[in-house]
Order: C-alpha cells, then structure tokens, then sequence
C-alpha cells in the first residue's frame, strides 16, 4: 500500500509542477539486435523486476537504490541464470551511476530527457538495441489490469488520466 501512495504522491508532483521527482531507472542493453538476443533481454528484465520486489517499501530514491546496492549480486546472478537457462553463453554485468537517458512517457507521465541515477545491466557486449523504466517510483512494476472480456494484445491499450477525468479533460 506503501508503494501506491508512494506512485500517486510522486504522479501528483509530475502532473502540478510538470518537474520530474527525484526517480531511480532500470537500463537493460541486450547483447545484440539478434531477436535471439532481445528475447533474452526482456526475459531478464521480467526476472530482475521480479527478483527486486517492492524493494523493502522504499518510500524515496536513496531507499530504492540502497535497497539495490545491497542486491546488486543477487540481480546479476538471476541475471546470469536466465541467460544459462536459455543456453547464451555469455553473462552479465551491473553498475550502478548516472546515465543519460531520452524522453519517456509513461501513462500520461513524461520523464523529460536528461541524466538519470540507475541500475545498468549489460548483456553480453550490450552492443543491441536496449530497454528501460522507472524502478522507482514504480513504474515499470505496475501490471495493467484487463478490463474487457474479450481484449487481445494485439488491441493495445488505451490510458486515460484519472487526474483529467476530474477536472473535465
């Protein structure tokens, strides 16, 4: 519950003062463009999400990247084992710093481009194309929910903003 709070409080700051809060990102680069390879990445970014968890509730950015300071040889090592259970021979490594990253919008939330603190996980010789989101808040941990019987992926999504909603946009 901690952690929705957390998301709506820091979606309010990005929607009245249109400035980034201080946020904690996730960066994948896949070994290569090989769609062997970037299947691989996105089977790594599921593991990783799912190994960090609710992060001990971290309730800022210092918690958050703490939290993955700590577990940074656990995220490698599930890393390495999605990467062995899929039969690469190649491995991966982590850093933790400050990179620079382009515009992202997520939902009706914009991250303007710029430098960034994140945890970066290199495939290989992450020479292939790459995949980021916002670990903290938590925004590439929000599952969508299926609100039509009959939607198919192949629909897409379409988002609405609550906050719009309620001053009739």
């Amino acid at each position: 519950m901690k952690r929705w709070l957390t998301l709506f409080l820091c979606l309010i700051l990005l929607t009245c003062t249109q400035q980034t809060p201080q946020v904690f990102r996730l960066h994948i680069l896949a070994n290569s463009d090989s769609q062997e390879d970037q299947a691989v990445k996105l089977k790594v970014r599921d593991a990783v999400i799912d190994a960090l968890g609710e992060m001990d509730g971290a309730q800022d950015r210092a918690q958050a990247e703490a939290y993955i300071t700590a577990h940074q040889a656990e995220l490698i090592a599930v890393a390495n084992q999605v990467l062995a259970e899929n039969g690469f021979d190649y491995t991966a490594s982590a850093e933790i710093g400050t990179f620079a990253f382009p515009e992202k919008t997520y939902n009706d939330v914009t991250f303007p481009a710029g430098d960034y603190r994140a945890l970066r996980i290199r495939l290989g010789q992450a020479q292939g194309q790459n995949w980021w989101c916002v670990l903290f808040p938590p925004l590439c941990l929000v599952q969508p929910t299926q609100v039509e019987p009959d939607w198919q992926p192949e629909d897409g999504v379409e988002y609405q903003s609550w906050f719009s909603s309620l001053f009739g946009g």
